[in-house]
């Protein structure tokens, strides 16, 4: 999948933009770690810049950061709000959560284990600490705008929040003046122009392969464009055309919901206007539905003492499944195309610029060693199987906890202590059993062993309901053909 600056370059992001958002990728801190991560973290940004990070409104996220600058002005005080989020420490959950440890009660932000509540007009709202890594790199890329030149009249506008009494008025006005000041910097720095274009000739291609006056977009849809317009330098890769059809697919959804970026709607309670109630479940829940891989858990630095995974077996194969994760599900045969086929494709385009020689293309291009789809299948039950046993290994860490007030099953247990005593790998030994840290890392882990076991199991039903076996060795007729063309030139 592209990375957070292609994100940027696609939409048309021009060089004011690309230099704010590169300063602010490359910051660090003071032992040389990269500050943000680049995913999900820089490529939260780069979506939501460029209006496409999903939920009935794109602004949300200003919303959210509103409660969170109170939050922490209230309880650590204002004068410690930039350095709260303009200090070179690492931007983790972790790392946010300790900044908390010794703050003071208050009677309108309260501290809980996984969240900040702000209290305010007889009602609440939750800013959780793994979503303060991207409230915060919003927060330091706000300021950071035009080489700073917003830094103090955002200042402002977070000072009058602060001091104001806490309302849901305060919060929307400062929302509304930030989202304000960031449309007129899309519409300055952004040009979409490249990419409407790609979604009109998507649009116009679906209409001609529908009878009926509705667009159908299927597996085969992506298939059927890359094999008309592979021969344009723009989708000459399989994969680059399924990421084409992942955001026309989102745009067409939301299409008739979502203002463009240059209009968004203010946040407020004026319907006639067009204005956005952030009251309604959907938009509050725009943060917490937003996909985001679940292996990015794993990738915090205090998970590092515990091998969940093997990187080549057990992570590797699921890697780019969570990375896409809905868009993997939409569209599961396109998907597996892109995995199996793309991952040819890809091979042949490494032996010409390296000069492997025309026996090594040829025989990628016969895809005479590609494995079979079922194969794939074998596979992801496999590392669903492994999943199984880290939950239930997970389960047997946290029931032997003094802290644990749960009663489990004696059967779930037993299951459980098997499962930990199977996994001969480094973090699953009595240490983690008497590890009051290294127990909170097993709790966090159980929730994206959760999501992990969940998204595989769909895809893994998903593809079960097609004639895999029927279905690919005409795919493997039809990619030999086209790279047979594609290639042809280079061969010769």
């Amino acid at each position: 999948m592209e990375n957070a600056q292609s994100i940027l370059l696609r939409q048309g992001g021009k060089d004011q933009l690309l230099a704010d958002f590169t300063a602010l990728s490359e910051a660090s801190t003071l032992d040389g770690q990269s500050k943000y991560s680049q995913r999900p973290t820089m490529e939260w940004l780069a979506k939501f810049i460029t209006a496409q990070s999903g939920g009935p409104h794109k602004d949300v996220a200003l919303y959210e950061l509103c409660h969170l600058v109170y939050g922490v002005a209230n309880l650590l005080g204002e004068a410690v709000l930039t350095d709260f989020f303009l200090s070179p420490t690492k931007a983790t959950p972790a790392n946010y959560r300790y900044a908390f440890n010794d703050a003071p009660t208050s009677s309108s932000v309260e501290l809980a284990k996984g969240h900040l509540r702000i209290i305010y007009d007889d009602k609440h709202f939750d800013v959780r600490f793994g979503r303060m890594p991207m409230l915060g790199c919003l927060y330091e890329f706000l300021c950071s705008m035009d080489d700073f030149s917003y830094f103090a009249l955002f200042n402002d506008l977070f000072a009058n929040l602060i001091t104001s009494p806490i309302s849901d008025a305060s919060l929307r006005t400062c929302a509304n003046a930030l989202a304000s000041h960031l449309r007129k910097y899309r519409i300055a720095n952004l040009s979409t122009a490249e990419a409407d274009g790609k979604f009109v000739q998507v649009y116009k291609f679906l209409q001609n392969e529908t009878e009926e006056n509705h667009i159908i977009i299927e597996d085969d849809s992506v298939l059927d464009f890359w094999c008309l317009h592979n021969k344009a330098k723009d989708y000459r890769g399989y994969r680059t055309v399924f990421d084409l059809f992942s955001d026309f697919t989102k745009a067409f959804d939301e299409a008739k919901t979502l203002e463009n970026a240059s209009r968004a709607a203010p946040l407020g309670l004026n319907m006639e206007q067009g204005e956005i109630d952030v009251a309604d479940s959907d938009v509050l829940n725009e943060g917490q539905d937003e996909w985001a891989n679940p292996f990015c858990i794993f990738d915090e630095d205090d998970m590092q003492d515990i091998r969940f995974f093997k990187k080549t077996s057990e992570r590797g194969p699921i890697e780019a499944l969570m990375t896409y994760g809905p868009d993997a599900l939409r569209l599961p045969i396109a998907f597996l195309r892109y995995e199996t086929f793309g991952q040819v494709q890809a091979g042949i385009t490494n032996d010409l610029q390296v000069g492997r020689g025309n026996a090594s293309i040829q025989n990628r291009i016969s895809c005479e060693n590609v494995p079979p789809y079922q194969e794939r299948v074998t596979q992801c039950e496999q590392i669903l199987d492994h999943l199984s046993a880290l939950q239930a290994s997970s389960l047997h860490v946290l029931a032997q906890q003094p802290s644990n007030v749960v009663e489990f099953p004696n059967a779930a247990t037993e299951i459980a202590k098997t499962a930990f005593s199977k996994m001969k790998r480094k973090g699953f030994d009595d240490a983690a059993l008497n590890d009051t840290v290294n127990a909170e890392n097993f709790a966090r882990a159980a929730d994206g062993l959760v999501k992990l076991s969940s998204h595989l199991e769909k895809y893994i039903r998903l593809l079960k309901k097609r004639d895999l076996e029927g279905q690919f060795p005409k795919d493997c007729d039809r990619f030999k053909s086209q790279f047979s063309h594609l290639y042809e030139e280079a061969l010769s």
